[in-house]
């Protein structure tokens, strides 16, 4: 009774309980601004991973196609200087940072007529009917540390059927 009589110190005016809200709201922004940082970097570094897998993809088959087209040569380094610089002779900045020849893969396969199975790798162009095209042991770096610093992704293949060698 005391409290509301006139004169007398309230204990919850008006002023204090707007400066209770200051500090709540400051509170919550902090808490809403982390899941809303957390949720942005997160689409940001899916869509890098997502950007990697597909120049991955469209490496190996820019690799295979080139091996199918071009003349064969004594090793398969043309091939893989082509998968991972996007010319045959290795000049130039990588399609990905990181990758290299060491991590480009290339076969020769004969395939089994009467199994339709691949058998063991040839040595050539000349005596294979398919050739692979693989890239394995690729590392991803994350730019922010969210999920973790680096991811080595799983191997990619691209499969093509090899065309007539100067067959008429």
């Amino acid at each position: 009774m005391l409290d509301s009589m006139p004169g007398s110190i309230n204990k919850f005016s008006a002023r204090s309980i707007r400066d209770q809200e200051k500090g709540q709201t400051l509170v919550e922004f902090a808490l809403v601004a982390m899941i809303f940082l957390v949720v942005l970097f997160g689409i940001i570094e899916f869509s890098r991973a997502l950007w990697t897998y597909n120049t991955i993809v469209q490496a190996t088959r820019a690799g295979a196609r080139f091996a199918v087209v071009e003349a064969p040569s004594a090793s398969n380094v043309e091939v893989q200087r082509f998968v991972a610089y996007h010319n045959s002779t290795g000049s130039g900045t990588p399609v990905l940072p990181g990758l290299s020849t060491s991590n480009v893969s290339v076969n020769y396969w004969k395939i089994n007529p009467s199994t339709g199975a691949y058998e063991a790798p040839t040595p050539n162009k000349y005596a294979a009917d398919v050739i692979q095209v693989g890239i394995t042991g690729y590392t991803f770096n994350f730019i922010v540390p969210i999920f973790g610093t680096s991811l080595t992704l799983p191997a990619f293949t691209t499969t093509l059927q090899l065309e007539g060698l100067g067959a008429s």
